[in-house]
């Protein structure tokens, strides 16, 4: 919190620190959401210039630093989507599948689970990135979203079933579980 407070009160050199200890995370994101490694290296960049412009509004009491810095990076990355009617193909993140836990020994065709993601429509995909990629709470979505905790769950739960019905599996052998949280 310190860092914060040290950027908003124009530190360049806690801004940089801030970068560092965050890019990677942003990065992240936008390469799921953006499925490029250009678009989400121009993402990253852009991102963080509107933090550093806007950083003066952070609140800390209305939420944490992450929670409003993944709102910024998802509402960025669905911009750009909308923009230039980017789809989403998930062969090109197989690697970070398995840096997940939950995925690990669960998926006996990737490539099918891959196809079946990338037909989710948005709306599904991104709370599926957000909860099973970065490990995000239904609290932490909603507020990235701006949606109610309810609505997280029923996109969440309505692209599972879609998952299930798309890989032909029983609800407890979906590669993706939702788990209380």
């Amino acid at each position: 919190m310190d860092l914060i407070r040290r950027c908003q009160a124009g530190d360049e050199e806690a801004f940089a620190a801030l970068f560092h200890q965050y890019k990677n995370l942003v990065y992240k994101i936008a390469y799921l959401m953006l499925d490029s490694a250009d678009e989400a290296e121009d993402a990253l960049q852009e991102v963080f210039l509107r933090v550093y412009r806007s950083l003066s509004t952070f609140e800390p009491a209305k939420g944490a630093f992450t929670t409003w810095l993944y709102r910024i990076t998802v509402n960025h990355c669905l911009n750009r989507r909308r923009k230039s009617r980017l789809s989403i193909s998930l062969d090109r993140v197989s690697p970070l599948l398995a840096e997940r836990p939950s995925f690990q020994g669960r998926v006996e065709n990737e490539e099918a689970v891959q196809q079946a993601l990338s037909r989710l429509s948005k709306k599904l995909r991104v709370v599926i990135v957000l909860r099973y990629y970065l490990g995000l709470s239904y609290a932490e979505i909603a507020q990235i979203l701006n949606i109610p905790i309810g609505t997280v769950k029923s996109r969440l739960a309505l692209a599972l079933k879609t998952l299930r019905k798309e890989l032909g599996t029983a609800p407890g052998n979906c590669p993706l579980k939702e788990t209380a949280r």
